[in-house]
């Protein structure tokens, strides 16, 4: 009986291991998740608090999430969320900041503090019909496949659909419940949106050259520390050295806990030691990202005029009177991460770079900005990303024949669970899909882009339509 009582009292420790485990690691990152997604769905998206619980925290994601209870205020616009009643997250709703993650006890705090913003004029974008020789059925079928379901069960959840072409919108499709008005979430597609709010601040003299050191506090009162030789440029490239796990199946990994666990998503990433020597490896790192918006924390000249850059900067110019960036809970921007707008407004920034960086007449973004985005990291295995843009589509088929069709010209900003934005010069398009899709065969983003490009003619006249994007645009120095 003594092997019975060992095999016991084993799997007694195994229970214990795991529920203790779950308590440790997994019950503070599915309470953080919850309540975030859950918040910003609910007041930023306006999503039912139904369909944000069972789309967008349930829907294939771990089971573990079941075990996690979610309380949402209406009133106050927050969301609780714990397991059990132990490691409790709470989100807070801000207007023009969207939703905080942070613990209970600084709620109150959180919700008196917020920039006070001026309101944005709207500046809508102008249709057209498609031009002469578009194969329209072929181009309707593209877009109904890309919103319809491939089986019963609903994987791809395709939410929103926006084809510029010459700068105005030719055809826009929305999941039910989503509207022309509704900011979706681009997770790190925000990444691209912070390469153009940094290059605003340096046609505004707000920033140094890119190949000048970054000004991180906790780096440069250490003596001795070599993160201080990192680079504006280095970081826009994903070449900073610094270690971060990107890993999101595992709890304890950095991606993770900054997102979810830690009250400073910049506090965290400016922690990370170097783990190569600046400038030599390039590592994909959202990190990298919450570094650069902590030096431009350091760059402002307070707090408020630090949290309304986006909005000042990036927003107001374009006229996205709908987006948002949300903040960690010491009030730095995540630029990896938290970015919302309308599915119209995310073409307004493709359309920002397709016009080398000139809207309505003005330039916005510095001579060569775009084209630095748009060069291959130095270390970027082939040739694969630029400065925050992504220069070539990831191929989860084992079909590439459709794959051919993406221009070679063609550059991306790409985010978790299906997001897009694909901007082809050569065919002055601008093409965004928003959803909703955690499995890679439920949609086929570079079949959906090339289908798209291949129906449309080679870029033959000078400019878009919507201004010229010669060097007669004025400069933005404001």
């Amino acid at each position: 009986m003594a092997w019975l009582k060992a095999i016991f009292i084993g799997l007694l420790l195994l229970v214990v291991v795991a529920i203790s485990g779950f308590f440790i690691w997994l019950a503070p990152v599915g309470a953080g998740y919850t309540a975030k997604v859950l918040c910003s769905r609910i007041f930023v998206s306006g999503l039912s608090s139904e369909r944000a619980l069972n789309e967008d925290v349930l829907s294939d994601n771990s089971s573990l999430l079941s075990l996690i209870t979610a309380n949402i205020d209406l009133r106050h616009q927050t969301v609780s969320a714990h397991a059990f009643g132990f490691r409790t997250r709470v989100a807070v709703y801000r207007p023009n900041m969207g939703c905080t993650l942070t613990d209970p006890d600084k709620v109150s705090a959180l919700q008196n503090t917020a920039p006070v913003l001026r309101p944005i004029a709207p500046q809508p974008l102008m249709t057209a019909p498609l031009p002469p020789g578009i194969d329209r059925r072929k181009f309707n079928n593209i877009l109904s496949e890309a919103m319809d379901e491939p089986s019963i069960t609903p994987s791809r959840r395709t939410r929103a659909i926006v084809v510029l072409y010459k700068g105005r919108v030719v055809a826009e499709r929305y999941d039910e419940g989503i509207t022309v008005n509704t900011p979706l979430t681009g997770w790190s597609m925000t990444k691209s949106a912070f390469s153009a709010i940094l290059g605003r601040m340096r046609m505004k003299d707000m920033l140094p050259p890119l190949n000048y050191p970054v000004s991180i506090n906790e780096w440069d009162t250490q003596a001795n520390d070599p993160r201080v030789k990192i680079t504006y440029d280095e970081l826009l490239h994903m070449s900073s050295g610094l270690e971060f796990d990107e890993s999101y199946r595992n709890p304890v990994s950095d991606v993770v806990q900054m997102l979810f666990v830690a009250p400073s998503a910049a506090g965290l990433a400016v922690s990370k030691p170097l783990a190569t020597t600046p400038g030599t490896e390039w590592r994909y790192s959202s990190g990298t990202t919450n570094v650069l918006s902590a030096a431009m924390r350091n760059l402002s000249s307070s707090m408020q005029q630090y949290q309304a850059l986006p909005a000042e900067l990036l927003f107001r110019p374009l006229g996205m009177r709908h987006a948002v960036v949300e903040t960690d809970s010491d009030g730095y921007l995540v630029g990896s991460s938290f970015m919302h707008a309308t599915a119209r407004e995310w073409a307004k920034l493709g359309q920002l770079y397709l016009q080398d960086g000139v809207w309505n007449e003005t330039r916005l973004l510095p001579k060569g900005w775009v084209e630095h985005a748009t060069t291959p990291a130095p270390n970027a295995p082939n040739g694969i990303y630029g400065a925050h843009w992504w220069l070539k589509l990831p191929d989860y088929s084992n079909d590439n024949q459709n794959s051919s069709n993406v221009p070679a010209d063609a550059y991306f900003a790409l985010g978790h669970d299906g997001q897009s934005l694909s901007v082809i010069p050569s065919k002055d398009l601008v093409i965004v899909r928003l959803g909703l899709t955690r499995s890679h065969n439920a949609f086929d983003v570079r079949r959906f882009v090339g289908d798209i490009a291949a129906l449309f003619p080679q870029h033959t006249d000078a400019a878009p339509s919507q201004d010229d994007g010669t060097d007669s645009a004025k400069d933005d120095k404001g």
